[in-house]
């Protein structure tokens, strides 16, 4: 797509996110989130109970799990499909000082691409849990799509980032860290 010496003339921007400030606004957006899902379904099924065990709460673990990876999955695909990243120069894990899990893309991809490879997990492994959960009154669905679309958030603020830069600029995500570098035309 663009050689190193083309990046080179370009103004280059680094783009990250404040972790601390982040995880703060997570903490608060996921409480409200969970209250918000518990107080539909009390609304909407009249029951505000909700039993924990061990197998739940060990089944619930598991089920946030696969979802986080099929979250990273959909970017790796989107920067595959949609930034034509071939797949040997992606990678995907998680950081642990961070404890956030990442999809990279080793080659630039443009802002307009990246805005769409960030929005695309967003639905499936945020909202439709939470739709799905309150639709068929599974609160434990309906927490799992609440702690997810928290989780999305981070991606919403890159997004955000990414506003103020024109749509055909490049862009270069860090391989373990919430932050990229732009490079502006």
């Amino acid at each position: 797509m663009c050689g190193g010496e083309e990046l080179d003339k370009r103004k280059e921007t680094v783009v990250s996110i404040s972790m601390m400030k982040l995880q703060i606004y997570l903490f608060i957006a996921t409480i409200v989130m969970i209250f918000g899902v518990l107080f539909l379904h009390a609304a909407l099924y009249s029951e505000g109970a909700i039993h924990f065990n061990l197998a739940g709460f060990l089944l619930f673990l598991a089920a946030m799990i696969v979802v986080i990876i099929l979250h990273e999955a959909i970017h790796l695909t989107g920067f595959r499909y949609i930034g034509g990243v071939p797949w040997k120069e992606m990678s995907w894990g998680v950081n642990l000082k961070l404890c956030v899990a990442y999809a990279h893309a080793k080659r630039p991809v443009t802002v307009q691409q990246m805005k769409k490879v960030l929005l695309l997990p967003f639905i499936p492994t945020g909202l439709l849990p939470i739709v799905l959960g309150i639709a068929m009154n599974l609160p434990s669905v309906s927490i799992l799509g609440a702690l997810l679309t928290a989780g999305c958030f981070g991606d919403l603020v890159l997004y955000q980032k990414l506003l103020k830069f024109s749509d055909d600029s490049l862009v270069i995500d860090h391989p373990t860290k919430p932050q990229f570098t732009v490079y502006e035309s």
